[in-house]
C-alpha cells in the first residue's frame, strides 16, 4: 500500500520502545547509499539499537514517524540547541517504497512550523547525491560556501542552512 502524494500526514513521536523499528527504517532507507559508498563509520546504515536510543533520550533531541495513511513511511530527527533558535535535522529517511512523492520536502516544511522559536536550520547531505542536494535547495536550504567534509574518496557531506523568515 503506498502513501498517495495529496495525502495529508502527521508526525508520532518516536519512543524508546520503538527504537527496533527505527533501527529497521534506517537499514531498509540507507541501505542503497551504505553499498554505494562503504561508509562504516558516518552511515546510518550501521547505528547501532544502542546509539539510537542515547540520541532519543538526550532531552534537546526528538523523533518523529511521518505517518501516513496510518503507516509510518519515514522518520525525521530534530536536534535542537538549549534556547531551541537553532536546530539540525539529522536524519531525515522516506522508506523506499514511498519516496519519489514529495513526502521528504512536505515533512522539513512540516516540522518546521512544529518549532516556531528556531531562527536557523541545518541539514547535511552526501555532495555526490544530486537528488538530496536538490531537495534541500528546493526546500529554501542554502549551500554553507566552504563548508565541506571529506568522509572519503568520493564521498563529501555539504552543509546547508535555512533562516526562519517568521520567527
Amino acid at each position: 500500500m503506498q502513501a498517495k502524494e495529496n495525502h495529508n500526514f502527521n508526525f508520532e513521536k518516536a519512543t524508546v520502545d520503538q527504537v527496533p523499528t527505527i533501527v529497521k527504517m534506517y537499514q531498509a532507507s540507507f541501505a542503497e547509499l551504505y553499498h554505494r559508498y562503504h561508509d562504516d563509520a558516518t552511515s546510518p546504515y550501521k547505528e547501532s539499537a544502542e546509539s539510537i536510543t542515547q540520541k532519543l533520550q538526550h532531552s534537546n533531541s526528538s523523533y518523529y514517524f511521518i505517518i501516513s495513511d496510518k503507516l509510518k513511511v519515514g522518520l525525521i530527527r530534530v536536534v535542537t540547541t538549549v534556547a531551541k533558535k537553532e536546530a539540525t535535522i539529522s536524519p531525515l529517511l522516506v522508506l523506499p517504497k514511498f519516496q519519489g512523492q514529495k513526502i521528504a520536502q512536505r515533512a522539513l516544511q512540516q516540522i518546521e512550523l512544529q518549532y516556531p522559536t528556531v531562527k536557523i536550520w541545518y541539514i547535511d547531505t552526501i555532495k555526490q547525491e544530486p537528488k538530496l542536494v536538490h531537495l534541500y535547495l528546493k526546500c529554501g536550504y542554502k549551500l554553507i560556501p566552504d563548508k565541506i567534509q571529506t568522509i572519503k574518496n568520493g564521498m563529501d557531506i555539504v552543509f546547508f542552512r535555512k533562516f526562519n523568515q517568521t520567527s
